[in-house]
């Protein structure tokens, strides 16, 4: 263990700069919206070059609305925060029904804590590939240059796995759902069961959407699958083959580091050819540390190989637990994740609702603050520089430009758009369905004595001369059945009717 000791010791704030940048990278993922929220307030308010010093300044752009230009920008800013909060108890009880829909209730995201263990277990791979690689990756440089570059590459081998055996493993557990789907699919055994088809219109938002529909198309509407509904190995397959031949590589690799450093014990023992002792003394004495050395690199070779196809189990065995951390962890539904943020990560409903409403009231309380700031800003400027009695008096009265107007503002412009927007949708189905019964072919009338065909309004045959029949019936011409009005093919067969 030497040289891992002389190792650690080379490297040692590589190792320290690589965990502390994990670190600061776990915290920046866990906080990166509240950092943002900071940072936006903070360049708001920035002297002189903030936001608000510089939108201070435009006190002439106004909307249809009666809005500054630079009040509708600072709100949008909050907006788009405050948005991400107005959530109420209904998408609670959409987020719990779309877990259990997605057959995901239970599943957990991918721990913090857990990326800690994995990037520490990349850096371990990296030393030991770095070890291995050291006298191959750069042959003629220094031995530390060579022992930087085979660390740079280990380093990338080791980062390429992790992606992989997380992804693969994830790729397994989708495929399990998959397979939970077709099973289903199978042992429905409804003759007018529905196709594999997945409704595109079921979402988070919409979960009732499939409500009553069978457990397999709930599960397919909120899983990623392809048109034939089957597993993909491609990942996986990729897979295997890099931990194959890595570890057969570097098992490879390792054997001949230690057949070299034999060939050079045989090539550095020396014979002493001015002893005293006679020749065949000598000689029987050389077969002896032949025969010592020999048996002596035996061991060493036997030991070295034993060791080297340990190290190869010990690093499949890593990437197999990365395979179980991608399969354990992680959501397959389309917006699986979201629906755990907005129900497991509270104990019940009535807290969910609570931290969402003050949520809601903190951003807008420091929304409102920065738009006052503005506004009496505005307010100085137009006093210092002067502006049109409009102007003016629309900056005095500004009690009623606040955020929870904009946001009200913002509210019923969403609520006209989703009106528009679901009148074109039933537009468009009375336009299809208007384009479906032009195409729906109308029932052959024939005369019931010649069987010569008739318009729909003749009154005679033009053949025989035979009157046509107004309590005509829809009839099938191959097997003669009658069917019932508005009845247009045959149950039997298929074919179209005709009215005889």
């Amino acid at each position: 263990m030497e040289w891992a000791k002389e190792f650690l010791d080379a490297y040692r704030y590589f190792i320290y700069l690589s965990l502390l940048l994990l670190l600061s990278v776990l915290i920046l993922i866990k906080w990166w919206n509240r950092i943002k929220f900071w940072w936006m307030c903070t360049w708001m308010k920035f002297p002189l070059i903030g936001k608000i010093s510089k939108l201070s300044k435009d006190i002439e752009t106004m909307d249809d609305k009666n809005w500054f230009y630079s009040e509708s920008s600072v709100c949008g800013d909050f907006y788009s925060y405050y948005s991400k909060y107005n959530k109420d108890a209904k998408l609670y009880e959409n987020s719990k029904s779309y877990l259990s829909k997605a057959d995901e209730l239970g599943r957990k995201p991918f721990p913090i804590y857990m990326w800690f263990v994995v990037g520490t277990l990349v850096i371990l791979e990296a030393l030991g590939f770095g070890y291995v690689l050291a006298g191959w990756t750069i042959p003629g440089a220094s031995e530390s240059l060579q022992q930087q570059g085979a660390l740079g590459i280990a380093l990338i081998i080791s980062i390429i796995l992790v992606g992989f055996t997380h992804w693969s493993g994830h790729e397994i557990y989708h495929n399990s759902l998959i397979k939970k789907i077709r099973i289903w699919f199978i042992n429905n055994r409804n003759d007018n069961k529905p196709n594999l088809e997945r409704d595109s219109a079921v979402s988070l938002e919409h979960d009732y959407k499939d409500d009553g529909q069978p457990n397999y198309l709930q599960l397919l509407n909120r899983v990623k699958a392809n048109a034939t509904v089957t597993p993909s190995w491609i990942i996986t397959i990729i897979t295997a083959i890099l931990i194959i031949s890595i570890a057969i590589g570097a098992t490879y690799v390792r054997g001949q580091v230690l057949e070299k450093q034999l060939t050079a014990e045989v090539n550095n023992k020396q014979t002493n050819i001015f002893s005293p002792l006679p020749t065949e003394l000598t000689k029987n004495q050389q077969e002896a540390d032949d025969k010592a050395l020999k048996d002596s690199q035996d061991s060493d070779r036997k030991g070295g190989w034993a060791t080297f196809i340990v190290l190869a189990v010990i690093f499949v065995f890593i990437q197999l637990l990365g395979i179980m951390f991608g399969y354990r962890f992680g959501f397959a539904g389309r917006e699986s994740e979201d629906a755990y943020k907005n129900c497991f990560s509270f104990a019940s409903k009535q807290e969910f609702i609570n931290y969402y409403k003050n949520e809601k009231e903190r951003i807008a309380k420091i929304a409102q603050q920065n738009l006052q700031t503005l506004q009496q800003r505005m307010a100085q400027k137009s006093i210092a520089i002067g502006t049109s009695a409009k102007q003016s008096e629309i900056i005095k009265k500004r009690e009623n430009r606040t955020f929870l107007s904009y946001v009200q503002i913002k509210n019923e412009e969403s609520l006209q758009y989703d009106i528009a927007d679901n009148s074109m949708k039933k537009r468009s189905k009375m336009i299809e369905e208007e384009e479906t019964i032009q195409e729906t072919p109308i029932p052959h009338i024939s005369c019931s004595n010649c069987g010569h065909s008739l318009e729909k309004n003749e009154k005679f045959c033009s053949n025989c001369g035979t009157p046509s029949h107004k309590d005509t019936k829809p009839t099938c011409p191959l097997c003669g059945t009658v069917y019932s009005e508005g009845t247009k093919f045959c149950a039997q067969d298929g074919n179209p009717l005709e009215l005889r």
